[in-house]
């Protein structure tokens, strides 16, 4: 046999194949899956079950795999099959994105098309060190005379917006967008556990003002899945990575983190964790603190970009000493506090 026919031959006989787990579903708790079957999953990879649905592990025992599912869980049902590749959960970043509005997988809502992806990029990653990072030094104006004038922000800082519903948290926080027009910021507003009509009314000022030629919106609104809820800032943290890491200043406002709180609290309950203050389970300071330490001033080495966290945070009736309020307050650089 010449050598022409041995390609020929060794290409006709090799075969297509992917390795990966297969489980069967156990269980479906509302959006909490139980699976058996994949003893080699890990926290954090993402599954694929049989109708196309992802889900993320959010735990395992020995009998058992947890799963949170990203998308509609209705369509699932107890003996399906579920897929493990051993991947963690990347999704799509490029320049694209600007001025689109995406929900928390990155997929595009606003009917404008496809979006091209330049890279792959891990929705959850460990925080710059010290050593990766530089002293804040430039002012990011907010558009608000008051702060600008008193409290001046600076690019890579986390200012938490602390106040009552209807006090203008949000208000500032677009305004500050706004304010960022011709000035190469990159804006992104994740809308966590909001009504509809509340983004409709924040994307037709964006547009009215023409901000949304540099803004991405993420949207986690009321009525999507709990999974995709829980994945929108860190989607949100992720694309805005992007952009930092190529030199740019990303102004990320996240509204709010409240409500993020309240989903993550139902999964966790759903999970049979030990509930602890106010019913919420033992690493809600993780889960928070583990996206705003993301914010920071990167060296000129490894790009020179900034990234700016402005966290809403909704509070009741003035009172700041709450579970949540005060994991924040601890964890940013200062607080804008609202009052009517």
């Amino acid at each position: 046999m010449n050598e022409e026919a041995k390609t020929s031959y060794s290409n006709s006989t090799k075969a297509d194949f992917e390795i990966r787990e297969v489980g069967r579903v156990l269980s479906v708790r509302k959006f909490i899956v139980n699976a058996s079957g994949m003893p080699y999953c890990l926290n954090g990879q993402v599954v694929e079950f049989a109708n196309g649905v992802l889900g993320l592990v959010m735990g395992f025992t020995e009998e058992k795999v947890q799963i949170l599912v990203i998308g509609d869980p209705s369509s699932i049902r107890a003996g399906d099959e579920v897929y493990n590749k051993g991947q963690q959960l990347k999704l799509p970043a490029s320049k694209g994105f600007i001025g689109r509005v995406v929900n928390s997988l990155c997929q595009p809502l606003d009917g404008l098309g496809p979006i091209e992806p330049e890279e792959y990029l891990a929705v959850f990653k460990v925080a710059p060190g010290v050593m990766e990072r530089q002293p804040v030094k430039e002012t990011l104006e907010s558009g608000t005379l008051i702060i600008d004038a008193i409290i001046p922000l600076a690019k890579g800082q986390r200012q938490l917006l602390i106040g009552d519903r209807l006090t203008g948290k949000t208000t500032v926080a677009i305004d500050a967008i706004l304010n960022q027009k011709d000035t190469g910021v990159i804006c992104i507003y994740c809308c966590i556990g909001k009504p509809y009509s509340s983004l409709l009314k924040i994307l037709d000022i964006l547009k009215e003002k023409d901000a949304l030629r540099y803004t991405i919106v993420v949207s986690g609104i009321a009525s999507v899945s709990a999974g995709e809820q829980y994945l929108a800032p860190y989607t949100a943290c992720m694309l805005g990575e992007f952009f930092m890491s190529q030199g740019k200043d990303v102004l990320l406002v996240t509204d709010d983190l409240t409500k993020h709180a309240w989903i993550y609290r139902q999964i966790s309950l759903l999970l049979e964790r030990a509930p602890g203050r106010e019913a919420y389970p033992g690493d809600i300071f993780y889960i928070h603190s583990q996206l705003v330490e993301r914010a920071g001033y990167l060296k000129p080495e490894l790009g020179g970009g900034s990234m700016t966290f402005f966290p809403i945070v909704e509070i009741l009736q003035g009172d700041v000493t709450g579970y949540i309020s005060t994991n924040l307050i601890s964890m940013t650089d200062g607080q804008l506090y609202f009052s009517s």
